[in-house]
Formats: C-alpha cells, structure tokens, sequence
C-alpha cells in the first residue's frame, strides 16, 4: 500500500467503519497513549490507534510532525500508513441533562505486525527464543534506531524504547514500533509538565532526574532491552549485584547451556563471541554517564565488525570439513548439484527485500540432508534445510534483506554455503535436522559435503548495458 500525500489522511468515519465503531473484540493491545485494533483498510490490514485524550497539544504542530515521521521508510521500522485528527461532537451527561461538547479525536494507523511484541518472549530468566533469533533482533533494532538517528534534517529519538515496543514479523524480524508517539507528543504540547512520559528502567538517569533528552537516550533504552534479552527481566536489577566482569560471565554461562552443540562446534562458537559482544556492549550502553556511551552508529559498526568475523570462522570450519581439494561453486563430484553453479546474484536496490531462487538436485540414489549457512543478519533461506529423496530436486528461496548503503564498488564478501550428508531412510521429516545435526557428523568424521557459492551484488543500471 502507498499513500502519499493527502491519502495518508483517513477519515474518522472510516476508521469508525473498518474497526466496528473501536469494538472490544478488534482491540490487540493498549499503551500509555491510547488502544490499539485491529482493522482492513483497502485490502490491507492496519493497526489503528486511537489516542487518549491530551490537553494542550497543537493541533497544528501535531499535523506537521506527523507528515515529517511519514517519511520514514525502513525495514526494522513500523511503517505508517495514515492518521486523523478531526473534532467531533458528542452529547455527554450533565447534571441530568444531555449536553454536547466538543472532542479532538486522534488516529495513528500502521501496518499490522502478526508477530507480536518481544516483550512476550522475555521471562525471567531469558528471551525463550533461540540465540540466532535473538542476535537477528538485537541487530535489527539497531540498525533501525541509527537509521532514525541518522534522519535527514534533524535527527528522530524514539523515547520510548521498550520490548513492548520492539513488533516482530512471521519471520521475527524486528520492527521498532511507537515511533514518534514520545515525540509528537513531547514536541506538540504547549505545557513542559506534560512531556516527561517514558517507562521506568529503559529512561537514562539523567532524563529522570532533570528531564534532559540527547542522542544517547535511545542508547540507554537499547542497553537496557538487550540486558532484558540476555539475561530476563531480572537483568537489569542483577547487574547492579555484581561486578560487570561478574555480569558478563554470568550471562555468557547461562546462554552457553541453551545453546545446542559442543565447544569444538562452529555455531557455538560464534554465537558464544557474539553473546560475549552484545553484552559488553549493552552494558556500556547503560552506563550512568551519558558520555560514555557509544553512539548508535559505533554500535551498528561494531556489529558489523562481528558479522564479518563470524562469517570467516564459518568459511574457515567449512574448508577444513572439505579440505584442502574443496572449491567454490557445484562440481560433479558434489552429492547435490546446486543451480546456478559458480555464484549467487542478486539485483541489487537500496530499502528492498531482494529475492532469488536456486535449484538444489540430489545426485545419489540415497537419502540426503542439507543445510544452509549465510550470514542471518542479512540473508534467509526457505527452506534452509531438509531431505532429500533419492534423484529428487528442492527450490529454495534467498533473499537479502533491505541494506540502507551499497557496499563500495558494489563488491560484496559474502558467501553461500550448501552442506549435505548422506542420511538413513528413518530420518523423513525436516525437524529432525538441525545445525547440530550436522556438527555431529562433522566431529564423527562423516564425509560432509559443502558448495560455497560468492554472492555478488548486480546494480539495476548494470543489468541493461548489454
């Protein structure tokens, strides 16, 4: 759906239509700014929020905050799609008397986010998804807060960073949600006293005690959602128990039991460098003094720094299970053919879902089961593993995820790993084969095939010179 200028304004009377008159049934969630339903607005469904009632907004200001947030177009970001705000009389009881009075109703409308918020996924120990989908989180909000910082004009804080604010999609991509609810409030109101809104444990010291807002408040509202991952709801009053040595190993242990596999595997140890990572890093990003906390940028940065790094520990581990005679691209002497053979393209656009297809054929007249490794931050496969009957072929989907930059020259370092093994004709559903699955086989010297395809970036001018 796009709506661009005057159609990113919905009607009152239609929003009153698509959600039954605000009926309880198509409520999903509510806040400290209003009640959120679910609705369909042209063929698309739409969150709606309607807003509570709040004195001393202008009405005006209101309006041109919202067409700046209108802008903002990013996939770890909720995106608008409209808003309303239109007086309405109602008549309303008076000393026994009917009486009408005037009321300012405000409307926010968003794409509809099925996943659900993080906030459901934290308990008190942890986040009870697996440590892959919590890095992938981790790095989307991220990447979405420095893509606010980063605004054209004048930087977008949040304000209000929270798990309950952090949607996840079907594929548990993050998307920061709320966005400019904190700010079009806290810059519409004509009264300070109105603006000091936040939740408690995700606002900096310096916030609570003298109301002052800078770059480094989404920061301390990061650290402390990526504690909450890392460690439950505890974890934020745990570290203060300890030594940040203490805390560091205390979280690093709890995650190196959930995590499947042994310590000579490859998932574990990077997932164990990438936990030992988002740790030291949340907790520099709540440190009491706001000048000694990393801006949004070093800590994309320093992700990506982490990314390029685990991706050379896994090509590394991938050649010692070939050996030395392993090349890239599909041979004949591979157990499955992989379709293209030499490299994996992708035609590359700025902020879109980029998509293509390959071909996987199992050369044997045995059961086979694959496995696919890229870097998560940036790709996904469907399916990414399986098996395969004898002589049989499987599509699989790769896509590449929204990039905000092209690399330089367009030369990208990424590679696509295809693992198969042979398999017993018991092992039938894909449930059973999981990374450590092939870990296994690895470490009992079972002959573990691999296809490393590059990846390479095809820009959209490149395509018709020829």
């Amino acid at each position: 759906m796009s709506l661009e200028g005057e159609n990113m304004y919905i009607k009152f009377q239609t929003l009153e239509a698509i959600t039954n008159n605000f009926a309880g049934d198509r409520e999903v969630g509510r806040g400290g700014y209003g009640v959120v339903y679910r609705a369909v607005y042209e063929g698309q469904q739409i969150a709606v929020k309607k807003l509570h009632q709040l004195l001393g907004l202008d009405d005006s200001a209101f309006d041109n905050e919202f067409r700046n947030l209108f802008r903002i177009d990013h996939p770890n970001i909720v995106r608008f799609i409209g808003y309303c705000h239109e007086s309405q009389r109602k008549f309303i009881p008076h000393n026994g008397k009917l009486i009408t009075a005037t009321e300012m109703e405000r409307v926010l409308c968003f794409e509809y986010v099925e996943g659900g918020s993080l906030e459901k996924h934290i308990s008190g120990k942890s986040c009870d998804l697996d440590w892959p989908t919590c890095y992938g989180i981790i790095k989307g909000v991220c990447v979405g807060l420095n893509h606010l910082h980063s605004a054209r004009g004048k930087p977008i804080y949040h304000l209000d960073l929270k798990p309950a604010n952090i949607l996840l999609d079907k594929k548990f991509t993050a998307k920061i949600g709320d966005l400019g609810l904190s700010r079009l409030v806290s810059s519409t109101l004509t009264r300070k006293t109105e603006a000091c809104r936040g939740t408690f444990g995700y606002m900096p010291p310096e916030y609570v005690k003298d109301g002052d807002i800078s770059k480094k408040f989404d920061v301390f509202s990061l650290g402390a959602i990526i504690i909450k991952i890392m460690d439950g709801n505890n974890g934020n009053s745990r570290r203060h128990e300890m030594t940040s040595e203490q805390f560091i190993e205390l979280v690093i242990g709890n995650w190196k039991e959930k995590m499947p596999g042994k310590p000579v595997y490859p998932s574990q140890e990077t997932g164990m460098l990438q936990v030992k990572t988002c740790i030291k890093m949340a907790l520099t990003c709540v440190e009491d003094d706001r000048n000694r906390r990393p801006l949004i940028k070093d800590i994309v940065h320093e992700l990506e720094e982490l990314d390029a790094k685990v991706q050379e520990m896994l090509l590394l581990c991938s050649e010692q299970s070939i050996g030395p005679t392993g090349l890239p691209g599909s041979s004949d002497s591979n157990i499955v053919a992989v379709d293209p053979s030499l490299e994996l393209r992708f035609p590359f656009e700025l902020r879109k879902d980029l998509s293509c297809c390959l071909q996987l054929t199992n050369k044997t007249d045995g059961y086979i089961a694959f496995n696919i490794k890229t870097n998560p931050s940036k790709y996904y496969a469907e399916p990414n593993r399986g098996i395969m009957p004898p002589c049989s072929k499987r599509y699989v989907c790769v896509t590449l995820k929204a990039q905000e930059e092209a690399p330089p020259n367009m030369q990208c370092h990424d590679v696509f790993l295809v693992e198969s093994v042979h398999v017993s004709r018991g092992h039938q559903t894909s449930e059973e084969i999981t990374e450590d699955f092939f870990e296994k086989a690895m470490a009992e010297k079972k002959v573990v095939d691999v296809v490393k395809l590059p990846i390479v970036y095809v820009a959209r001018d490149q395509l018709s010179r020829y």
